[in-house]
């Protein structure tokens, strides 16, 4: 069950909701009307503690060779 960021085209608020099932209509908790748009979430993760923010691809992790951002040659197939 994913958490989902919405925008409510009749008010204009922001929100998240936990969506059950695809077809399960979400309404704005504002005013309570489904006139509402779905976006992309954003997020961060990285191996080994460190972050890695999918969007620009810049990782905070130190990478065993400058020409990537993996933390190892393994992440990212170099020898």
């Amino acid at each position: 069950m994913p958490i989902y960021e919405f925008k409510c085209l009749d008010c204009g608020r922001d929100f998240e909701e936990l969506v059950i099932s695809r077809s399960a209509a979400v309404a704005c908790p504002e005013c309570g009307k489904s006139n509402c748009e779905k976006h992309l979430s954003s997020f961060r993760c990285g191996p080994s503690g460190g972050t890695l923010d999918l969007a620009s691809g810049n990782s905070s992790s130190s990478s065993s060779c400058g020409s990537c951002t993996a933390n190892s040659c393994a992440g990212c197939g170099s020898n």
